[in-house]
């Protein structure tokens, strides 16, 4: 048998539908090589787990690394300074390259961060606000890492430097502040530093940049939604085919069907199919290969659903609950505060947590919807 080409809960063989945020941040990138200057405000990309973020970011990495820029992946956190951690990135990333001794003073700077700023438990910038011009110093030195890396990268043989945040919502504050900050100040700088920030969340991404610094506003901010049936398709059909191994056109109809144009949920179809049919160069999946996975497909469904629903509080549950008993499709805020016995208002602390941590999202004017196909069902059976 081969090996599995799918890959649920990490970096796919093939990413498909996410043609046009490619190009985006291709866009953004070439900024640094073809202008000779920054890549100007960030590139925000926010959803729901599990539709594939930290794929299209990764994928990107692998497309500038290709392309000759320079690279650092960073994930935010809330419990330490980005500075160690993207001091380390740019570490790794300049040493790739192998720059010998031009490298060599870049190298110590990003070292002696590392151990200064590199405290486990360290505390930075906790409560800054958005108006406040100080940041501290953990923080502040992300745009002097920002700047070396990138002039660096423009005076040997680097076409700029392009950094990927993952999970930026989750970054302290005032890391936030900084890199939109130096960003600003790259994009106005009489000197260019060819520096890129591309940057990947929960729905929650968007306030917490604007809270960061109001300038932030002017972030490019793109929400990524389900795949269209021809994503889903090339999603399974691509990686097979890599292995020469088809898939019927009835197996495709029928993933199409199970998967609701829901990422992972691709993944896990492709995977658990993979492992029934258990084919060889020049085999064909069928739908009864299909048909055969679905038990264990749903079940690692109910795995992720049940883990999202031990997450929710007390009070978020009863949200939850009332809303999946009005049905699977968008449902009024008002109709679920009805279901609840309370006012509308008494409905906005949940509903916005609940937003913010990707489990339902806006469907329209004062209207809901889950954002997982299926969550719903589960929680009228568990909640």
């Amino acid at each position: 048998m081969e090996p599995s080409p799918y890959a649920p809960g990490s970096l796919p063989e093939y990413l498909a539908g996410r043609g046009r945020e490619r190009d985006l941040i291709r866009n953004k990138v070439s900024r640094l090589s073809m202008l000779g200057r920054s890549g100007g405000p960030l590139l925000a990309f926010h959803a729901p787990r599990g539709l594939g973020k930290t794929s299209l970011l990764r994928m990107a990495q692998r497309d500038a690394i290709a392309d000759g820029f320079l690279t650092a992946w960073v994930t935010g956190r809330d419990d330490r300074p980005m500075s160690p951690d993207l001091a380390q990135a740019l570490s790794v990333a300049v040493k790739e390259r192998s720059f010998g001794e031009r490298s060599k003073a870049l190298l110590h700077r990003l070292d002696q961060i590392q151990v200064e700023f590199g405290i486990p438990g360290m505390k930075v910038g906790a409560t800054l606000s958005a108006d406040d011009d100080k940041v501290p110093p953990g923080a502040a030195i992300l745009e002097e890492l920002l700047e070396d890396a990138g002039r660096f990268a423009r005076n040997h043989e680097a076409k700029g430097l392009v950094v990927f945040v993952d999970e930026f919502q989750e970054a302290q504050l005032g890391d936030r502040k900084s890199l939109l900050i130096g960003l600003q100040h790259f994009d106005g700088a009489p000197d260019a530093t060819p520096v890129a920030i591309i940057a990947a969340g929960l729905p929650s991404l968007p306030p917490a940049v604007t809270e960061a610094a109001t300038f932030g506003e002017r972030s490019r901010f793109v929400e990524l939604g389900l795949l269209s049936d021809v994503a889903v398709a090339e999603a399974i059909r691509v990686p097979a085919e890599h292995h020469q191994v088809a898939w019927s056109d009835e197996a495709i109809m029928a993933a199409i069907e199970l998967a609701a144009g829901y990422p992972h949920k691709v993944q896990l179809i492709g995977d658990a199919t993979w492992e029934v049919a258990r084919p060889t160069p020049g085999s064909t999946i069928t739908i009864g290969h299909v048909r055969r996975a679905e038990e264990e497909i749903e079940d690692r469904m109910r795995g992720l659903f049940r883990t999202r629903l031990d997450r929710a509080t007390p009070e978020q549950r009863r949200f939850l609950a009332a809303m999946a008993a009005l049905g699977d499709g968008p449902v009024e805020r008002a109709r679920i505060a009805a279901e609840l016995g309370v006012s509308t208002t008494a409905v906005s602390r949940p509903r916005q947590q609940l937003i913010d941590r990707g489990y339902i999202e806006a469907a329209g004017h004062g209207r809901l919807r889950f954002t997982i196909p299926g969550f719903a069902a589960y929680v009228r059976d568990n909640g």
